[in-house]
């Protein structure tokens, strides 16, 4: 008895599965999709201390605080969860609403948001989902997950750049535009985007392990023989 409860038990353990097609699982990725949906319109302001000199010489410190969007993190948290096809099927359900249904992008939603800069952060996170869940459902250890965030969070920086130097070409909009952009989407922004992904990838460990209840397709067949044996 105590061994068959064993063996019971061991089946809702994640041990480095892909993630299988199962209702569990779909359910998963409308919760990740609620998720981006309030990322993209979650702000934070982060603080920090710098020291500066003044005009006298003297060492002083001023704090500068800046605003910041976690859509970027949350999106590469979906992503080590839900792995590269989910993570990708997830996102273009994101696109889907954000054209047709409802304005879930941050400058607002229709296809016009497509001669919008920031759609290419969104083209780019497409992009990045595929490559971070590969990586990290290959082997979730310290350094896939360091590869994984640089690498999804350049992937998403590169194809926004990408993509507002194209507008500008086909002058969509102006080169000063693709100027601004580049420099409010790169600098600070991205080392916040690499250092705040690393921690949301590690916290996506546990996350999985408790999601995986769900997303196991053999827990979810047992839960509908048990229904079914209780009905008849």
């Amino acid at each position: 008895m105590n061994k068959r409860f064993a063996d019971e038990i061991q089946e809702f353990i994640y041990k480095g599965e892909k993630t299988p097609f199962s209702i569990g699982t779909i359910v998963v990725c409308f919760l990740c999709l609620l998720l981006i949906i309030v990322a993209t319109f979650t702000q934070i302001n982060v603080t920090y201390t710098i020291p500066y000199f003044e005009i006298t010489g003297e060492l002083a410190f001023k704090n500068v605080s800046n605003p910041y969007v976690p859509q970027i993190p949350v999106i590469l948290f979906v992503a080590a969860i839900l792995g590269p096809s989910f993570a990708l099927f997830t996102m273009l359900m994101y696109i889907i609403i954000g054209f047709f249904i409802w304005p879930v992008f941050a400058l607002g939603g229709g296809l016009e948001y497509i001669k919008s800069g920031l759609f290419g952060y969104i083209l780019g996170c497409i992009f990045a989902v595929i490559p971070t869940g590969k990586l990290l459902e290959k082997k979730y250890n310290l350094k896939n997950i360091m590869l994984a965030t640089i690498i999804g969070v350049l992937c998403i920086h590169i194809c926004a750049m990408i993509y507002c130097i194209l507008l500008a070409l086909l002058k969509v909009v102006s080169f000063s535009y693709v100027s601004s952009a580049i420099h409010s989407i790169g600098g600070v922004k991205t080392l916040y985007d690499i250092i705040i992904s690393f921690i949301f990838l590690i916290l996506a460990i546990p996350a999985k392990m408790i999601l995986w209840i769900a997303m196991r397709s053999s827990i979810t067949k047992k839960i509908a023989k048990k229904v079914k044996r209780e009905t008849i």
